[in-house]
């Protein structure tokens, strides 16, 4: 039952990520192409940030851009492997930035 409840909680999180910078949201209907993509490491299922959570040194200045964040397949291998060595509690989630052309 413990590696149940242990199972469950290594797939959840309280991570953040502030999406901010100098830079327009885009429209649903323009046309976007990645620029760039950051991993934020957290411990503790996400409750405390290992260094900035702000996407402001990643967003171009002035663009339309989109901002996406996930937890990629990468980001889950960064657990399992993390955590199967040394129970830290460690997970990552990536933003991905992307900049966008109206139609």
């Amino acid at each position: 039952m413990l590696s149940a409840i242990l199972g469950v909680l290594s797939l959840t999180s309280c991570a953040t990520v502030r999406v901010s910078g100098d830079a327009e949201l885009a429209p649903s209907t323009a046309i976007c192409r990645q620029v760039t993509e950051k991993r934020y490491f957290y411990l503790l299922f996400g409750l405390v940030p290992l260094g900035n959570t702000s996407t402001d040194e990643i967003i171009p200045k002035g663009k339309k851009v989109r901002v996406e964040v996930k937890y990629t397949v990468i980001d889950f291998l960064i657990g399992l492997l993390g955590n199967g060595c040394i129970p830290t509690t460690l997970m990552s989630k990536t933003a991905e930035v992307y900049i966008c052309e109206e139609r």
